[in-house]
């Protein structure tokens, strides 16, 4: 009887975890997100601040990149692994780095895909869970590029 219920708990343990992680994924497939702010977010009470006029090109813009896994799938479907932890990821190092240090944050984080054309624009970009990545033959000269300009990216 002991280990039923062990398994039961188990179990709902599981399902509960899966279905968040379902929901999650299902919200960021959804994105055509451009801005962490566009997403809801999972978060309670992130703050919001802005950025002084004139200064808006001038701050730390927190940039993710969003990537295709080449058409691979998890158990659940299309995975848009790009997406793990959005936007609260973004948003809290945006604005912890806002709080802690004498850096300028753009609370409106970016999402955009290499072959955009303002990646140029952001000196810092960050790739999550680059798994399943595949650059396709446009992508790597551009990413080349970028990095030989003294672009960041963040793995």
């Amino acid at each position: 009887m002991k280990k039923q219920l062990q398994r039961a708990v188990w179990i709902s343990l599981f399902a509960a975890l899966a279905g968040a992680a379902i929901a999650q994924r299902q919200r960021a497939r959804s994105a055509g997100y451009h801005t962490a702010r566009e997403a809801e977010s999972d978060s309670v009470g992130t703050p919001n601040w802005k950025v002084e006029e004139g200064f808006q090109k001038d701050v730390f813009t927190f940039v993710r990149i969003k990537y295709s896994t080449g058409g691979r799938y998890s158990r659940w479907g299309a995975w848009d692994r790009w997406a793990i932890d959005f936007p609260d990821s973004d948003l809290n190092l945006s604005y912890r780095l806002q709080q802690l240090t004498s850096l300028k944050v753009d609370p409106d984080t970016r999402v955009i895909e290499i072959t955009d054309k303002e990646l140029f624009d952001y000196p810092w970009i960050y790739i999550v869970e680059p798994g399943g990545l595949q650059f396709t033959d446009e992508e790597v000269p551009i990413l080349r590029q970028y990095l030989l300009n003294g672009g960041f990216l963040m793995v």
